[in-house]
C-alpha cells in the first residue's frame, strides 16, 4: 500500500473559512426546515416535564427505566385523548355563548354612554363638556370594529376546538412526532449530551456544561413552576367564580389559567373578560344582583387582584424563585416580539427565552473582560474534561 503524505493542517484562516459556510449552511438547513421547529420545541418542552417524573419512579421503585418511561407516556396518550372529549364541548359552548351575547353588550354599553350625555362640573371653572364629545360616532366604529374581532377570533376558536375534538391525521401525524421525539430524548439525554459536548475543544468543555446547567435550571424551574400556577390559579379561579356566581366560570379559569404564560401583563388581562362579564351580566349572580353591576366589578376586580399578590408574594417565589429576573417592559416588549415570530407559542416562551439569553451574555461579558464566568463554581470544574462515562459524571452536568 503506498504511503501518503501527513495530512496537512487548516491555518487560522481556512478553520474560521470553514466555520462560517458550516454555520450559513446550518441556517440555510434550519430555515427550510423551519416547519419542524415547533414540534421540536414542544418535544423538548414536554421531555423537560416527563424527566423528573422518570426519575423520581426510578428512586421509588424497582421497574426498568426504559418501561417506565413507556408506561409514562402511555397514560399521556390516553390523557390526550380523554381531556378534550370530556373538556373542550363545555368550554366551546361558553365561547360561543359569550360571542353570542357580544352585540347584547354592546347595547348597554351604548346605552350608559348615553346617559352620560352631560356636562360634568368639577368646579365652577372646570367642567368636562361630555355633550360636545362625539362619543356616539366614536363607540360605534369601535363596537363595529370590535364585534368583528371578536366575532372572528371566536370563529377561530370554536373552529379549533372542533378540529381538536374530530382531529385530522395531520395532527395525528404531528402529535405522534412530538410524542416520538420526546420520548427519545427522555431516554437517551445523557448520551445526546455528550455527543454534543465531545464536538466542543477540550477547553471549554466545562463551560458548556456549566452554561446548560444554569439554562437547564431555568426551564425547569419555569415549565414545571407555571404549570402548577396555571392549574392553582385558574382552580381558584374557577370555584371563586362559581361561589359569587360570575357567568362562564370554566372558560375565565382557562383564561386565567393561560395567562399566567404572560407574566406582569397577564393578569390584568385576565381580569378584563370577568369585569366585562360582571358588570353586563350581574343579573346571572347572586352577588351582582346584591350589589348592583358596579360594585360587582369593584368586588371582582378586588378578587383577583388578591389572587395574583397571593401569587406573586407567596407562590411564584416558592415554586418557581426568582430564576427569570426580568424587568416587566423587558417581558412585555420579548412577548410582543416572540408573538410576531412565533405566534402563541413566542408569546409564551418570551420570558425564559429572554432568560436564557441573560446567562449566555453574562458568560460572554465575563470572558470579554476577563472574570470568572462561573464564580459560584470551583475554578477547577471549568476546565474539567469530562470522563469517558459522559458528562453525567461532571458536578454540574445538565439534567433534562
Amino acid at each position: 500500500m503506498p504511503e501518503y503524505p501527513k495530512s496537512p493542517v487548516w491555518s487560522s484562516g481556512s478553520k474560521r473559512l470553514i466555520l462560517i459556510i458550516l454555520s450559513l449552511v446550518a441556517l440555510l438547513l434550519i430555515f427550510r426546515v423551519r416547519i419542524l421547529l415547533p414540534p421540536f420545541i414542544l418535544a423538548v418542552i414536554l421531555a423537560y416535564l416527563v424527566a423528573p417524573l422518570v426519575k423520581a419512579a426510578n428512586e421509588h421503585t424497582r421497574i426498568p427505566r426504559t418501561l417506565t418511561i413507556v408506561l409514562i407516556y402511555l397514560v399521556i396518550i390516553a390523557a390526550l385523548v380523554a381531556i378534550p372529549i370530556s373538556t373542550i364541548p363545555p368550554i366551546a359552548v361558553q365561547v360561543n355563548g359569550f360571542i353570542t351575547n357580544i352585540p347584547a353588550f354592546l347595547h348597554q354599553l351604548s346605552q350608559l354612554l348615553s346617559e352620560l350625555q352631560e356636562p360634568i362640573y368639577i368646579t365652577e371653572e372646570i367642567v368636562i363638556p361630555l355633550n360636545q364629545l362625539p362619543l356616539d360616532q366614536a363607540f360605534l366604529s369601535l363596537s363595529s370594529n370590535l364585534l368583528n374581532i371578536v366575532q372572528g377570533f371566536g370563529g377561530q376558536t370554536i373552529s379549533i376546538f372542533g378540529s381538536v375534538l374530530g382531529a385530522s391525521l395531520s395532527t395525528i401525524g404531528w402529535v405522534v412526532l412530538v410524542l416520538f421525539l420526546s420520548f427519545y430524548m427522555v431516554k437517551d439525554h445523557e448520551q445526546l449530551f455528550h455527543s454534543m459536548l465531545v464536538l466542543v475543544p477540550r477547553n471549554y468543555q466545562g463551560d458548556v456544561v456549566n452554561l446548560s446547567a444554569q439554562v437547564s435550571d431555568l426551564w425547569n424551574a419555569f415549565l414545571r413552576g407555571q404549570l402548577v400556577l396555571c392549574f392553582v390559579v385558574g382552580t381558584i379561579v374557577f370555584f371563586v367564580a362559581v361561589f359569587i356566581g360570575l357567568p362562564n366560570a370554566l372558560l375565565l379559569a382557562l383564561i386565567a389559567g393561560l395567562m399566567e404564560f404572560l407574566p406582569t401583563v397577564g393578569p390584568v388581562l385576565a381580569a378584563i373578560p370577568a369585569a366585562f362579564l360582571g358588570y353586563f351580566q350581574n343579573e346571572s349572580s347572586w352577588l351582582g344582583n346584591l350589589i348592583g353591576p358596579f360594585w360587582f366589578v369593584i368586588v371582582i376586580v378586588i378578587i383577583y387582584t388578591v389572587i395574583y399578590q397571593t401569587e406573586n408574594y407567596y407562590l411564584v417565589p416558592r415554586i418557581i424563585g426568582h430564576r427569570l429576573q426580568l424587568h416587566p417592559i423587558v417581558v412585555v416588549l420579548g412577548a410582543i416580539a416572540g408573538a410576531s415570530i412565533a405566534g402563541i407559542l413566542g408569546i409564551m416562551l418570551a420570558a425564559p427565552i429572554l432568560a436564557s439569553g441573560r446567562i449566555v451574555f453574562a458568560y460572554v461579558y465575563a470572558k470579554l473582560t476577563d472574570q470568572p464566568p462561573f464564580p459560584d463554581v470551583q475554578s477547577t470544574d471549568s476546565g474539567r474534561e469530562p470522563t469517558e462515562q459522559g458528562p453525567e459524571t461532571h458536578p454540574r452536568t445538565t439534567n433534562l
